[in-house]
């Protein structure tokens, strides 16, 4: 039933979206499209994948896991063919998770991973967009730049605030006290393994730059080539409003949420509704054949496990 309401609120949102195209204008821009915006664009986003399969592998690495690069970039692509073909993006993290479980140990660990790889990359990607929101503001100031950067500064100096309590040792009762419940041993046992590992943790938080500025220059080629010059400032804040609509788990994969983010994140920014539109949907359709090359990946190696299964049989 929640799906089917999913569903339903993706269907109303890009209807809504679509009614107010001028079509028009929609069809003139969309013909300015070439070749090679989508060959580039599909490029970066193959790119993204072995920097995604070393943020992972430095992540289970701090939860002492050791698991091959290769093996990684497999079940990255498998999980990306999951998030886009299930109805939830949850599909290819529980993948990812299933996959790298240890035999012995806390088992959680696997879970730690992802979702320290997750966490540190939705970072970086905020800190990229108050960047370019600040930049911003020093020459286009408006309503949405400047909320979002007040949004970043005041959740950066509660983050920094509780870092210092935290070293100060206010927190050392309340953290003994949860060291001894017994059902939370997983959490600050996970933890502890972060806490003794600040090299790699600077390792994903570098990687993770490194992905969400590629994802920002996808964003750029697929304006630029619609004739829409918005500058990177611009760009990395969509990316960041997007970031955060992305969050809402009111749609199917995003859809229609990640669309609207888009074209209102570029309307108060001063860019084309159409463009926005188009760049929006082109950036979703231009992943469809890579998840499709995902899914081979993932039905010949689902072959490749029964044959070799039969064969120790």
């Amino acid at each position: 039933m929640k799906n089917y309401i999913k569903m339903a609120v993706s269907l109303v949102l890009i209807g809504l979206l679509v009614y107010n195209v001028e079509w028009e204008s929609f069809l003139n821009h969309f013909k300015t499209l070439s070749v090679w915006t989508v060959v580039i664009v599909l490029f970066i986003f193959t790119v993204q994948f072995p920097i995604s399969a070393m943020k992972w592998k430095t992540a289970l690495k701090i939860h002492q896991l050791e698991f091959s690069f290769n093996y990684l970039h497999k079940i990255i692509c498998i999980g990306f063919f999951f998030n886009n073909f299930l109805p939830t993006a949850i599909g290819g993290d529980a993948y990812r998770v299933i996959k790298t479980m240890p035999k012995e140990g806390f088992k959680s660990r696997a879970v730690s991973a992802v979702l320290l790889e997750r966490i540190v990359g939705f970072a970086a990607l905020l800190f990229l967009g108050f960047i370019g929101g600040v930049l911003m503001l020093r020459s286009e100031p408006n309503q949405l730049v400047f909320y979002y950067v007040l949004f970043c500064v005041v959740g950066g100096l509660v983050a920094v605030c509780l870092f210092i309590l935290f070293r100060l040792g206010v927190f050392s009762r309340l953290l003994k006290r949860v060291k001894n419940i017994k059902k939370l041993e997983v959490l600050t046992h996970n933890l502890g393994h972060i806490w003794r590992t600040p090299g790699l943790l600077i390792n994903i938080i570098l990687a993770s730059l490194l992905f969400q500025v590629l994802a920002i220059i996808a964003i750029s080629v697929m304006f630029d080539a619609l004739g829409s010059d918005g500058g990177y400032a611009k760009y990395a804040l969509m990316a960041a409003v997007v970031g955060l609509a992305s969050v809402l788990p009111i749609s199917i994969n995003g859809i229609g949420v990640i669309e609207g983010a888009f074209v209102f994140s570029a309307t108060q920014l001063g860019m084309g509704y159409n463009e926005a539109l188009i760049a929006a949907f082109m950036l979703r359709i231009i992943v469809v054949p890579l998840s499709l090359i995902c899914g081979f990946v993932y039905f010949w190696d689902s072959h490749q496990n029964k044959d070799m299964s039969s064969i120790s049989r």
